[in-house]
């Protein structure tokens, strides 16, 4: 291909589009040791696919205008610029953000020697995205990679919006309004990732439009699938927001069948789109046994993992109801939206524009389908989660159906009073505009790093300015006492919820283990590992940092895990200013010794008592029941009996204490059949007849109780440390049988 034609193609898209394929296909060499190596040959793949996408794609019908970049490019860049001084320090970026893109992108997520340093190592491309430009363009301008997401979404925006703003003018005004959300502008300057997929999807989406126009139906379904496929490995979230954009498609595909070709193009679509997946869904279940940890869990079972699914209930809505009317209702309850607690009510506006939108008479084909897009993925992301973070696709929709509204009034109210017809149609933008400036009122106060504008502090801003271009390493700003201080360091602990990002920012190259995720200690199989990890330590200088306001809360997870505390250092991090500070401390690990299994003696007591809870390795245990009923009468009770064995390599003490807390016993517990809902735990208990020491057994009684209604229910054994946990909580055996009550 020619240079011209090469130019005639090219699109501001596709400059960006080269690093969203570089970071998958760096991915795809993660199993090279050299990283050198495999940026090289990512970087060989990324050329000749993108090269490949550039060939194969068609003449734009339509260029960017030249009034975008001044009419939505600087606004939005004066949005990025108000705080691009002051660096980004929020609370996801220290928790996990940084630490996700430093690893991946020197090598695998969880480098040799690794114990889950992040709770969530999810899929981290696009932590890669953000990692390239920090590396390209120091700590400050690396967020400028969602500056140039939005850019690209709004010349996206351009092609959808075309047919029905014919001026450039208008409809680049039309643009910004639809951008000017903001949770969209919280993020245009931040380590968060969620404005990344936004432009892939609506690319997607207005392929989608104009499918059965397209002249080269095979390519346009498959880079499509490519890129809703991208869209979902930056981020498991879009999930919802990729369905409707995918049932578009189904839709028109099934309008254009051609029988066994279109067959084939479909199963190569659903190829492409699991391709971008692929790479890191594998490494992580080869590390973990599920390609989704630690998501889904009940359904996956990973056994470094308890079997629970992944939920935070502070957010999104409550019940069947409260979840149908969620799109509508986000308005009236912004505290549950997010952590900042504002918000300005696009998607309201988007939602009742979307129903309008799908029952007036003659509208567009294209604005029914983005109000089906509309409605449909409000919906899925309220049953999903309802955080206002992953709503920016359906909050741009929604944008542009409120733009639509205004404009099919102006048209269909040909008959009216110019001055009334005028009045109708700008009410729906009167309102999208009303919501903008509320949206730039809350962007001026606030965003996810709770960082001054320009405005706020001018003489601040002038002096952080000097840093840009110049922060690439956060070790160049620390002085000769923190060097002398972090220099030593070969291995980190993680400890606290915000200090890992700065932990891998001063020293990348060493393994950390986390000990503040208790998550990871349910499991006997995580334990083991995290011990593996911890041995292979010995004879080397660990630390760990934490923020010095969370210290107290360290030391407590450091201890818990048998960690002693050795030196305690208070310091000063200039986290790439020398303004913008942490203050930290530096502690200093010990490792327990090598411990000596406990073994019998004949002087050994036969009963003690609990001081306190057991030793997470503990709690392993082989149950099984001798006697247990087939079927029962509602409320009767039955003797059964349980062999018990300690399985783990620590004494059971035989009692707790007086008011019965940390005493381990036998209990039941009685779960429906049908549904797997418990019913009652707090029935039998029984108590240990003395010690049992490692390997050990003993036979005890155990009294249960039927449900008082009749069904069929599971009866579950366990044991359970009383005022701590049951023992199935870590991970330990419990055996369930089927009981009729009739």
């Amino acid at each position: 291909m020619r240079g011209p034609a090469v130019l005639r193609k090219l699109e501001f898209g596709d400059l960006l589009l080269f690093c969203y394929i570089a970071v998958f296909a760096r991915q795809c060499f993660w199993i090279l040791d050299s990283n050198a190596l495999a940026w090289l040959l990512a970087i060989a793949l990324s050329a000749l696919l993108w090269f490949a996408h550039i060939r194969t794609k068609a003449v734009p019908e339509e260029r960017t205008p030249r009034t975008f970049w001044l009419v939505v490019g600087l606004p939005l860049f004066f949005v990025y610029a108000m705080r691009l001084a002051f660096p980004d320090m929020s609370f996801d970026v220290l928790n996990h953000r940084l630490i996700q893109s430093e690893r991946a992108l020197r090598g695998v997520l969880l480098m040799p020697g690794d114990f889950f340093p992040t709770i969530f190592p999810f899929n981290p491309s696009s932590d890669m995205l953000t990692g390239l430009t920090r590396t390209l363009l120091g700590y400050r301008l690396g967020t400028i990679v969602n500056f140039f997401a939005l850019l690209w979404a709004g010349t996206v925006l351009n092609k959808i919006l075309r047919p029905f703003i014919q001026g450039a003018t208008w409809r680049c005004l039309g643009i910004l309004l639809v951008l000017f959300a903001e949770n969209l502008l919280f993020e245009i300057n931040t380590y968060m990732v969620d404005l990344l997929a936004l432009p892939l999807m609506l690319e997607a989406t207005l392929v989608a439009l104009r499918y059965d126009q397209s002249a080269n139906k095979s390519r346009e379904l498959i880079f499509s699938a490519l890129l809703l496929g991208t869209s979902a490995a930056l981020k498991l979230t879009n999930i919802a927001m990729i369905v409707p954009v995918l049932l578009i498609f189904a839709f028109k595909v099934f309008n254009t069948w051609r029988e066994a070709k279109t067959v084939r193009v479909v199963l190569l679509s659903a190829v492409a789109f699991l391709i971008p997946m692929l790479p890191h869904a594998v490494y992580i279940y080869r590390e973990t046994g599920s390609p989704f940890f630690p998501l889904y869990n009940r359904f996956f079972r990973s056994p470094f993992w308890p079997d629970i699914n992944v939920y935070d209930g502070r957010w999104g809505p409550k019940g069947f109801w409260e979840t149908i009317t969620w799109p509508l209702s986000t308005i009236t309850v912004p505290e549950r939206l997010s952590e900042l607690g504002v918000y300005s009510g696009r998607i309201t506006f988007g939602v009742v524009a979307a129903m309008l939108c799908l029952f007036i008479p003659r509208v567009d084909r294209r604005i029914r389908l983005l109000s089906f897009a509309m409605l449909l993925g409000s919906l899925l992301w309220s049953a999903t989660s309802g955080y206002v973070r992953y709503a920016t696709f359906v909050e741009v929709l929604g944008g542009v159906l409120v733009l639509y509204l205004s404009r099919y009034i102006f048209e269909r109210a040909g008959g009216w009073l110019r001055p009334l017809k005028l009045a109708a149609a700008a009410l729906p933008l009167c309102l999208l505009t009303t919501q903008c400036v509320f949206a730039a009122n809350y962007v001026a106060q606030t965003e996810w790093s709770k960082r001054p504008t320009v405005f706020d502090d001018y003489d601040a801003f002038r002096k952080e300015l000097r840093w840009v271009w110049r922060d690439r390493e956060l070790m160049s700003f620390q002085t000769q006492a923190n060097r002398a201080l972090f220099g030593p360091v070969e291995a980190w602990i993680v400890s606290g919820v915000k200090s890992n990002g700065v932990q891998v920012l001063l020293r990348h190259d060493v393994p950390m283990l986390a000990v503040n995720n208790l998550e990871y200690f349910d499991q006997p199989q995580s334990r083991e590992r995290f011990a593996r990890e911890l041995e292979a330590l010995r004879g080397k200088r660990v630390f760990s940092l934490t923020l010095t306001e969370e210290l107290d809360a360290s030391l407590a997870f450091i201890k818990r895990r048998k960690l002693t505390v050795g030196k305690i250092t208070t310091c000063i991090v200039p986290f790439f200013s020398a303004h913008r500070q942490i203050h930290m401390t530096l502690i200093e690990i010990g490792l327990p010794e090598k411990r000596e299994w406990p073994q019998r003696s004949a002087q050994a007591p036969e009963v003690t008592e609990a001081t306190g809870p057991l030793n997470d390795n503990a709690f392993n245990a082989s149950l099984s029941a001798t006697g247990a009923p087939v079927t029962l009468r509602p409320g009767e009770k039955a003797t059964i009996l349980v062999a018990v064995k300690n399985l783990s390599d620590y004494v059971w003490p035989a009692r707790g204490q007086k008011d019965g807390k940390y005493s381990i016993n036998v209990a039941d517990s009685w779960f429906d059949a049908g549904d797997d809902r418990l019913v009652n735990n707090l029935d039998g208990r029984t108590t240990l007849p003395r010690n049992l020491w490692p390997g050990e057994s003993v036979e005890v009684p155990l009294t249960i109780n039927a449900p008082g209604e009749a069904g069929e229910y599971f009866l579950e054994i366990d044991l359970v440390q009383e005022g701590v946990t049951f023992f199935k909580a870590r991970g330990s055996q419990h055996p369930r049988y089927r009981i009729k009550v009739e």
